[in-house]
């Protein structure tokens, strides 16, 4: 057996509670009645607030579905928003490179602008000055037509001239001939050589000497030898001071008249060493003593080159032969087309003497 002993306080503690106990059981039965009104009540409330639940419960669900959406919004209209923003930034940089493309396009205008001003300035100064050429045309025309007329009344005249001139030509190388037959078809002309030094030595006295009448003057000589003196007359008669451009001046008559289409024949005879060659072919080097035969080709290339702008046409051929023992030689196989080259073919015997 244990005993248990207690304080005072404790057993007073123990008392009082007892106390609350006995007045608590004695309340019990008005508190269960209490309860069961309260949980009634309560079961109500419950039912009430369990429909309150499930009607909150779906405006719950209702308003996630409107916060989903709402958010699902959010999010578009952030996209948008960022596109937006994007599009802006963009649209910024492209207004910008816009405004500067208006700035260089009003200058540009700007300029277009001075340009087509200058423009219309000068297309009014044109139109003027087109005015001005008009009434000049105009006045062009109308002196072009009295010039096509005097140009046509020259034509006229020109063809005229030229068919005289034609005639006159023709007449002036039948009247050119006429006169050259009358001087003779055949002619002879005398050209005596200076003496040389050592004929000056040997001769005793004046061999040669010219008549001076009036009808021999100039057409005759007299050779004295011996004691005996010859009279001797020609066609014409040069002395020994007489020049190769004089002798050719009575040659040129013949050399035309070939010119004209006559047949004509220059030749010169005469001994060894009575100067033949000088008077046909001249002293080479010496241009002042150039002879008949190259005096003669530069008259026929001149008179060629002169006729031809009036429409006259020349072909010249032009043969040398060398006679020798009655055996004839070519001397011209060579092509030639100037006077320069048939001078230097000419010339080539002379040197070779």
């Amino acid at each position: 057996m244990i005993l248990r002993y207690i304080c005072p306080k404790d057993l007073i503690r123990i008392l009082v509670k007892k106390d609350q106990r006995t007045e608590s059981a004695n309340i019990l039965p008005s508190l269960v009645d209490c309860r069961v009104s309260s949980q009634e009540e309560a079961i109500k409330q419950k039912d009430v607030l369990a429909t309150e639940v499930s009607s909150l419960r779906g405006e719950l669900q209702q308003v996630r579905d409107e916060r989903d959406r709402q958010l699902s919004q959010v999010q578009t209209l952030s996209y948008e928003l960022e596109k937006v923003k994007e599009s802006r930034k963009h649209s910024s940089t492209e207004l910008d490179s816009l405004t500067l493309k208006a700035n260089d396009m009003e200058e540009k205008c700007s300029f277009k602008d001075n340009q087509i001003k200058a423009l219309e300035e000068q297309l009014a100064t044109a139109e003027k000055k087109l005015q001005v050429s008009n009434i000049s045309a105009y006045e062009t025309r109308t002196e072009y037509k009295g010039q096509q007329k005097f140009v046509n009344e020259l034509q006229r005249r020109l063809a005229d001239a030229e068919y005289k001139l034609i005639e006159e030509e023709r007449l002036r190388k039948k009247l050119h001939n006429t006169i050259l037959e009358l001087k003779g078809n055949i002619r002879v002309f005398c050209r005596v050589r200076p003496l040389l030094a050592d004929e000056s030595c040997s001769t005793e006295g004046k061999i040669f000497s010219y008549p001076t009448s009036m009808e021999t003057s100039g057409r005759a000589i007299d050779l004295a030898q011996n004691g005996q003196k010859h009279s001797f007359t020609f066609d014409k008669v040069f002395t020994p001071e007489a020049s190769q451009e004089e002798v050719f001046v009575e040659i040129s008559q013949l050399v035309q008249s070939a010119l004209d289409g006559y047949k004509v024949c220059i030749f010169a005879y005469g001994q060894t060493w009575s100067g033949k060659t000088y008077t046909m072919m001249g002293r080479p080097g010496h241009p002042e003593e150039k002879g008949l035969i190259p005096r003669s080709l530069e008259q026929i290339f001149q008179t060629k080159q002169s006729q031809q702008p009036q429409g006259w046409k020349y072909e010249i051929i032009a043969d040398k032969v060398f006679l020798a023992k009655f055996t004839v030689s070519d001397l011209t196989v060579v092509d030639v087309h100037s006077a320069k080259e048939v001078a230097f073919l000419l010339n080539q015997p002379a040197n070779s003497r």
